[in-house]
């Protein structure tokens, strides 16, 4: 009957998979390198909502038993992510890695080779105890592999000690680690050294650094403080491979790293350090660039990969931050790839310092580059970010190469502002108001240009007394005829500067719109300075009048960033001019004529 063909079917098809499979994964004696059984997925199921790399439970079997894994690391998740892994898949186990928590053993799949698809599930499997795994993994003690570099501990400090008397143990792939596991070790390069950071808060005075590390698997970020700092910031290279054991894991703070890891390392008392002589096989830093011209459709404060050509490279400027008051350097260097678009890149600190302004449109490469919205789109180098100057790569080299023959000559469409580098502004979609409103802008602001005329000007609240101070623009109260009080700076000023903060009604073919220009905006527009303007209302209202409504019925070229905005229960459009310019008018045509041969097919 059916159910016996079925049965027989089962049975012969199991023949194809690795005979106790399963169990084998737990036998301490086989070396993982080597073991590589055929296997069948039985189930996938997406586990974990954190904000980390994405994991999988795997119900795996051999035929005859089955048990649930762990997919760990970008190569099998990628497999998973495009359906090329999926249920009743047959799969040859390329690599894999056996860790415990709370006394369980489970094992971590990193990458599989698809072998077939068969419909139906291959035999009876039924599910191995944990007293099956357990027999298993005590019929051979656990393997130790020789070490013979030295060892850098907490207390002993520094690496150049006396040879280690034990030995890493099992390695742990960095994907597998959590915060309830004692005993691991982790193979991994150092793709990244921070400078050493320091604080100062009512709880004291401290120093920091971190570390990024590698392997197959992924990345994790490791923090040491204060003590640590003296113990293993000179002793720790970038780019090389080191075994790193006994520190302490928590859940990452998102807000100091763009590393896909929900857990991150902090140096301890007990952190060991092993330097390994033969790291080849662990992978170089990876990154996953972003084309330029992308950009727009990333979030506010997210961050990106992104390779470039530097065609313009800024000077140092010196800023006072405006939380802090401490002296900081930056450096704007323009970037542009084959996507036709060039982006503003910050640099800071030593960043911006050492730089080489003499390479001659350098190649620049930056993993974790944090993304603004600010005038268009624009990028900046932070602390968790990764700087690299002519990277010796394939991709580095071809952009090179397309750049010196023909990118240099082409036209490319500026993303970031005024706010940024380049004189040109950053290019935007030309639209109407009305198509703007037909949009229905929700969560990302929308940037657009428009060629509007100025039909009204509001003139009530239309500028304000500010603190004088260059890095602060906050309304002061005036105390007294001569004293001015800034709250945010707490102090007491004998002046002030006029701030604009203008609205006028803009008219198109297709509507109005009130819009807001802030001060430089507001100043080109109306042909006169915020203090000019605000000594004329103190002091001549007839010539203040006439100054505002001499902008009436003139047009301009409007760059615009419009958001929607909710206020008691009410969405409104906000809209803001970026830059305000002459109009154009053969680069208008030109376009108007494109429009036109696209409505002519």
């Amino acid at each position: 009957n059916t159910t016996n063909l079925l049965h027989l079917l089962r049975k012969i098809m199991a023949q194809d998979l690795t005979p106790n499979g399963i169990l084998k994964f737990f036998n301490q004696s086989i070396n993982t390198d080597s073991y590589k059984p055929t296997v069948q997925i039985n189930a996938i199921k997406k586990c974990g909502s954190g904000s980390g790399a994405n994991k999988n439970k795997l119900l795996v079997s051999d035929g005859t038993n089955f048990t649930t894994m762990l997919s760990v690391g970008d190569e099998i998740d990628k497999v998973i992510a495009d359906d090329t892994l999926r249920k009743n898949a047959v799969v040859k186990v390329e690599r894999y890695n056996v860790t415990n928590s709370n006394n369980k053993h489970f094992v971590l799949i990193l990458e599989v080779s698809i072998l077939s698809y068969p419909e139906l599930k291959i035999g009876n499997p039924v599910k191995l105890s944990d007293d099956q795994i357990q027999a298993e993994v005590n019929k051979t003690p656990t393997p130790s592999t020789s070490v013979t570099t030295a060892v850098s501990t907490f207390n002993s400090g520094g690496m150049a000690g006396a040879a280690p008397s034990g030995t890493p143990g099992n390695i742990y792939p960095i994907q597998s680690l959590n915060p309830y596991q004692n005993k691991w070790t982790i193979k991994a390069r150092v793709t990244k050294k921070s400078d050493i950071r320091t604080w100062s808060n009512a709880r004291g005075e401290g120093k920091l650094f971190s570390l990024e590390l590698m392997d197959e698997s992924g990345e994790i970020r490791c923090t040491g403080f204060t003590d640590a700092v003296d113990k293993f910031y000179n002793v720790v290279e970038q780019g090389q491979v080191y075994y790193v054991s006994r520190c302490s894991l928590k859940t990452a703070n998102k807000q100091y790293t763009a590393i896909k890891n929900d857990y991150e390392m902090t140096i301890n008392s007990d952190t060991t350090i092993v330097k390994c002589e033969d790291g080849d096989a662990v992978p170089q830093i990876k990154m996953e660039f972003t084309q330029i011209s992308d950009l727009e459709r990333c979030e506010n404060n997210s961050f990106v990969d992104i390779m470039g050509i530097a065609t313009d490279i800024g000077d140092v400027q010196s800023i006072t931050a405006r939380a802090s008051g401490k002296q900081l350097t930056k450096r704007e260097v323009k970037l542009q790839d084959k996507s036709g678009a060039a982006v503003s890149l910050t640099l800071w600190g030593n960043d911006a310092d050492k730089f080489d302004t003499g390479l001659a449109n350098p190649v620049i490469a930056v993993k974790a580059a944090k993304v603004s919205d600010f005038g268009g789109r624009s990028l900046s180098v932070s602390f968790s970010s990764t700087l690299l100057v002519n990277p010796d790569t394939a991709p580095s080299h071809e952009l090179k190469g397309w750049y010196d023959t023909t990118g240099k000559d082409e036209t490319v469409r500026q993303m970031s502002g005024s706010g940024g580098m380049g004189g040109g502004g950053m290019e935007t979609a030309h639209k109407s108001f009305g198509e703007i409103k037909e949009a229905n802008i929700q969560d990302k602001p929308e940037y657009f240009s428009n060629h509007a005329a100025i039909v009204f000007v509001k003139k009530d609240n239309c500028m304000y007394q500010a603190c004088p101070s260059a890095d602060c623009n906050k309304k002061v109260m005036q105390e007294s005829a001569t004293e001015y009080r800034c709250e945010k700076c707490d102090k007491l000023y004998p002046n002030f500067k006029y701030r604009l903060m203008l609205t006028v009604k803009l008219s198109d073919f297709t509507g109005n719109e009130w819009v807001t220009c802030f001060q430089e905006t507001a100043e080109k527009l109306l042909g006169i300075s915020a203090d000019d303007l605000g000594k004329l209302k103190e002091t001549n209202e007839a010539e203040f009048e006439q100054a505002m409504n001499k902008v009436n019925f003139t047009a301009y070229n409007f760059k615009i960033r419009a958001r929607t905005e909710t206020y008691m229960d009410e969405s409104r459009l906000k809209c803001t001019a970026l830059s305000v310019e002459p109009i154009d008018y053969i680069t208008h045509s030109k376009r108007l004529i494109d429009e036109i041969k696209l409505l002519e097919g």
